[in-house]
This record gives structure tokens, C-alpha cells and sequence, in this order.
């Protein structure tokens, strides 16, 4: 997804791996589908839901919030259509932006390649670490990890080894395993992905079917659905929540990436886009309802102790006593959440290979493109991939009070957010370019005639096959200006019993992921100004001097 000479290369552009260009084939509607799904479908839906409805409070307004995440997303995933269908190449983001903005020369594509780099797409991973890592204690212990937890406002560099540095160390080892299995053999390492992927899907049906059937069966299990929880809600839960339930359907854009393998992009995409919407819609719709019937209201009441993993806390409700049967299905989900984890490791280090084709960094670019000529795999992307990874999971993620995951989490999703309101503005922008372009041409066409009825074909067929309806669009752009404007709106709250809590410390805290996003943003600012801007008008100063001479 980077610049090569004003041009730019999708991170998983095909001739970046020789063994994927062999394999290369058109794609249809059902692999779409199904690659958009398990990429939609990860750790989000297995460890928000117990604390947005801890935000919220109503249970019908938790189904409220991620209905509406669904509409977000469809409408996102359809104003991708049109921009494939414009573009008829990969490439996402990276060259919408460059189309949309191309003053000053590349800034926007290189500002989304630098954070996609080193913020959204290292965020992700780490957060989905941090989860798989959670469970993984729940199946240890036998418990959440939170209820070892004395003191939530500090940071980890205050708490114990256990639980806090032995989680942080496990979700590193989860790292160091994914990464050395996908060096070692490619055609290996699609087979435990895809493993993963079925294991993934079999649970979370599981939850969704096994809820619903307690709610149907048994009245007690509808108690929940009759009170809210206890307490108020400002519109920072609001906010908070849509962030964090966008974090769980994101991948709604995979296929953007792809498209140089679809035949007719504009019905491929649409119709893989929205049904695979809709089915992860319904199934985040099944599985709320099913921790909703199942979780007991007060095990999510606590507001020092967000409940991070829910399924775990369902299956002990679920099932009792029985806890062989619990413990085997927390190691479902942990192996679910790895699934997702590894394709994250899988595409981020072809994001790495794909920089360094482009020369994004200085002088190790040689390195990072090159692959291994024995096991044919990008190891030196995965290796610094997995050093970055580490460090954010380290030293990032013990720095603040806020959680782990929701900090990696809320950081990588505004981060992307940015882009994706920027996109959804440029969308309108291209649009309005290509018709002033059309009357241009059909003015020219009609030998300096202004335009009439009797022209001859409508602006809306020669600019393009697929159009998403306005609607849509303004929908993706309000949902992006709702989260980059009302995620600053912060509630902080301090205990009467909490004599150290101190309110603007809490705020600064809780602020935390913004100020992270930002601050890779202004990083990737600076970089592009000296490394491209800079430098480049430098370059060509010495250059025309030796021509003069």
C-alpha cells in the first residue's frame, strides 16, 4: 500500500510474493464472502460486549449500538464498492486518498502507509494478543484475571508480575509462536490459519445457538432483558462503545485489497460486501443476546472491573459445575482469537514487504522486501514486525491505567478512523472531480456547445457503473465525524472511598489512545516532510546544479 514513483502498491500486491503470484485466481462472490467474514469476525465480539454493556447500561440499547455498527459499516463497505470500481486496481486506502487529495503530492497516502505501518495495523494485533492472552489465564486460573487486580489506577509498571506482566509476557509468546511458524513455511502456516478459522466460526455459532436456546427455554434467563444495570450513561459511553463495536467489525474493506483478482469488480464487491456484512451483523446481534440471557447483571455491574471475557463468564454460567467442559471452551476461544492474531501477523508483514518495495525505509528497505531463499517467507518483515509488536504490548501497554486491550484497541481504531472519514470525504470529492471532467469532455465533444438533454450519454454511466446513494456515504462520513469528535468527550468519576483519584490525572488517562494516534500522526508528519519533501527538492537541486555544469 505504499508510493512507488507517485504510483502505489496494495500491501498484499501479489508480485510481492512469488508463491502467491503462481497462485493467483480470480475470485468469486463465496470467497469473498467468506474472506471477509472470518476477517470481520475476531476477538472483538468475545471481549467488548461485557464492557460496552457495562457503558450502557440497557440491553436493548447494546443491541441498539451494534445494529447501528452494522449500518456504519454496510454503508463504509459500499462507498468501497464505488471506490474499486473507479480504481478497478488494489491499492485501498492508499490510492482513494492519493485520487482524492493529490496536493501537496502524496502526503495523505504516505500519512495512511506510516500509521497502517506502525499504529493501526500493530494496534490490532497487539489488542487481539491481549485477549487471546486473557483467556488463556481464565483457562489457567479458572478465573477472570481482573479479580487479582487490587489497584486499577495504576499502571503496570506499579503491579505485580501476576496477573498484569505474566499476561503481557503470554501475549508475547503468542506473538513469538504465530511469527515463527509463518517464517518457517507459508503453505504451513495457510493450513493452521485456516484451521483457526473453522475452530473460530464453530465456537462463536456455539455461543450464539447455546444463548438463545437458555433464552427460549428458561424465563429466568429473560430477567436481564427487564432492568438496565445500575448507574448513568453519558454520551463518552456512547462514544466509547461505538469505537470499541467498530473495532469489532473492522475488515469490512479487505476486499478493496484485492480486486486486481476479481473479473467484474462492481457486482463482486458488492454483492460479497454486503452480504458478509449482514452475516456478521446477525451473528454479533446472536452472540449479545446470548451473553445477555446468560451473564448474570451483576458479574457486569462492577465499573473498576469491565468483564474482558465474557465468553468465559458465559460458559461457566452456562454449563455450571462442569468445569472440564468450561475450560474446554475458553481454549476454543483462545485458539479462535490466535486465528485472528495470525492473519493479522500474515497480512502486516506483507505490508512491511510491500514498504520496502516502495523505499519507505531509509536504507533497511533492501532487507525488509527480501524474501528468505529457502523458506520463501518475508522473514525479516516478520521479525521486525514481531520487535514493534513487542515493544506495544510491553512498554505502551504497561504505561497507562486504561486496559490493555481497550488502549490498543481504541488507539488503532481512531487511528484508522481518520482515514476512513478522510476517504468517505474524498468519495464526495472524486465524485464532483469526475463531473466537472465529464462536462469538460462532453463540452469538447460537442465542439464548445454547452451541455444539454440530447448529449449523448448520461454523466452517471460514463463515470462509472456503480454509484452507493448518497445516503450511504453521508452515513460512513457522520459515523467518522461522531467518533473523531466525540471520543474527546471524556467522564471521569471519581469514588467517594478513592483519595488518590485524581480527576485530571483520570482524564489525561482516559485520553491516552488519542493522544497516541495523534502523536504517531504528527510522527508521520515530520517523516514525510524530511524524507519526501525535503529531500526530494533537495535531490533535485543537486541534480539540475550538475546539469548547469
Amino acid at each position: 500500500m505504499l508510493v512507488i514513483n507517485g504510483d502505489f502498491t496494495p500491501s498484499n500486491e501479489p508480485q510481492t510474493d512469488p508463491q502467491e503470484k503462481r497462485q493467483n485466481k480470480l475470485l468469486g462472490v463465496v470467497f469473498g464472502i467468506g474472506l471477509n467474514v472470518n476477517t470481520i469476525i475476531g476477538s472483538g465480539i468475545v471481549t467488548t460486549p461485557g464492557i460496552i454493556w457495562n457503558m450502557v447500561k440497557s440491553p436493548r440499547i447494546v443491541l441498539l449500538l451494534w445494529f447501528i455498527g452494522g449500518i456504519v459499516s454496510m454503508a463504509g463497505s459500499l462507498s468501497y464498492v464505488e471506490l474499486g470500481v473507479i480504481h478497478k486496481i488494489s491499492g485501498g486506502e492508499t490510492k482513494y486518498l492519493q485520487t482524492a487529495y493529490p496536493k501537496p503530492k502524496i502526503l495523505m497516502s504516505y500519512l495512511f502507509s506510516f500509521m497502517h505501518i506502525f499504529a493501526i495495523r500493530p494496534g490490532v494485533t497487539s489488542a487481539v494478543l491481549q485477549s487471546a492472552a486473557q483467556y488463556s489465564f481464565y483457562t489457567i486460573k479458572g478465573h477472570r484475571y481482573d479479580e487479582e487486580v487490587i489497584n486499577q489506577n495504576e499502571s503496570g509498571w506499579h503491579l505485580p508480575f501476576s496477573p498484569f506482566w505474566f499476561i503481557k509476557l503470554l501475549a508475547v509468546l503468542y506473538l513469538f509462536i504465530i511469527t515463527a511458524y509463518h517464517m518457517i513455511n507459508n503453505k504451513w502456516a495457510n493450513y493452521i490459519n485456516q484451521s483457526l478459522a473453522v475452530i473460530k466460526m464453530i465456537t462463536y455459532s456455539t455461543i450464539a445457538i447455546a444463548g438463545i436456546y437458555r433464552l427460549l427455554s428458561n424465563s429466568e434467563n429473560r430477567n436481564n432483558w427487564e432492568t438496565s444495570l445500575d448507574g448513568n450513561t453519558s454520551i463518552a459511553a456512547y462514544s466509547a462503545s461505538i469505537l470499541l463495536i467498530m473495532f469489532s467489525y473492522d475488515g469490512w474493506n479487505t476486499l478493496n485489497y484485492s480486486l486486481d483478482e476479481f473479473r467484474r469488480p462492481e457486482k463482486k464487491l458488492i454483492f460479497s460486501n454486503s452480504i458478509s456484512v449482514g452475516i456478521v451483523t446477525l451473528m454479533y446481534l446472536l452472540v449479545n443476546v446470548a451473553f445477555i440471557s446468560v451473564v448474570p447483571r451483576d458479574d457486569i455491574s462492577n465499573d473498576d472491573k469491565k468483564d474482558e471475557t465474557i465468553a468465559a463468564t458465559f460458559f461457566s454460567k452456562l454449563f455450571g459445575e462442569s468445569d472440564v467442559v468450561i475450560r474446554i471452551f475458553t481454549v476454543l476461544i483462545v485458539l479462535s482469537v490466535i486465528g485472528t492474531a495470525a492473519t493479522s501477523v500474515w497480512s502486516g508483514s506483507r505490508v512491511i514487504v510491500a514498504a520496502a518495495a516502495s523505499d519507505f525505509f531509509p536504507k533497511y528497505s533492501k532487507e525488509l522486501r527480501t524474501w528468505h531463499h529457502h523458506y520463501n517467507t518475508p522473514m525479516n518483515a516478520l521479525l521486525v514486525q514481531f520487535i514493534w509488536c513487542s515493544f506495544i504490548i510491553l512498554f505502551v501497554g504497561s504505561s497507562f491505567t486504561t486496559t490493555s486491550f481497550v488502549l490498543f484497541s481504541t488507539f488503532s481504531m481512531y487511528s484508522y478512523w481518520i482515514f476512513y472519514f478522510a476517504t468517505g470525504i474524498g468519495l464526495l470529492v472524486i465524485r464532483r472531480n469526475k463531473k466537472i471532467e465529464l462536462k469538460k469532455k462532453q463540452f469538447e465533444m460537442n465542439d464548445g456547445k454547452e451541455l444539454n438533454e440530447n448529449s449523448s450519454i448520461s454523466s452517471s454511466k460514463l463515470t462509472r457503473e456503480y454509484e452507493v446513494p448518497l445516503p450511504f456515504v453521508w452515513i460512513f462520513i457522520l459515523a467518522g465525524l461522531f467518533i473523531l469528535v466525540f471520543s474527546f468527550v471524556i467522564h471521569v468519576q471519581c469514588h467517594k472511598d478513592n483519595l488518590n483519584c485524581d480527576p485530571r490525572e483520570e482524564t489525561v488517562q482516559q485520553m491516552a489512545p488519542l493522544f497516541i494516534s495523534y502523536g504517531f500522526l504528527f510522527i508521520a508528519l515530520v517523516f514525510w516532510y524530511f524524507f519526501y519533501y525535503w529531500w526530494n527538492t533537495l535531490k533535485k537541486q543537486r541534480e539540475s546544479i550538475i546539469i548547469e555544469n
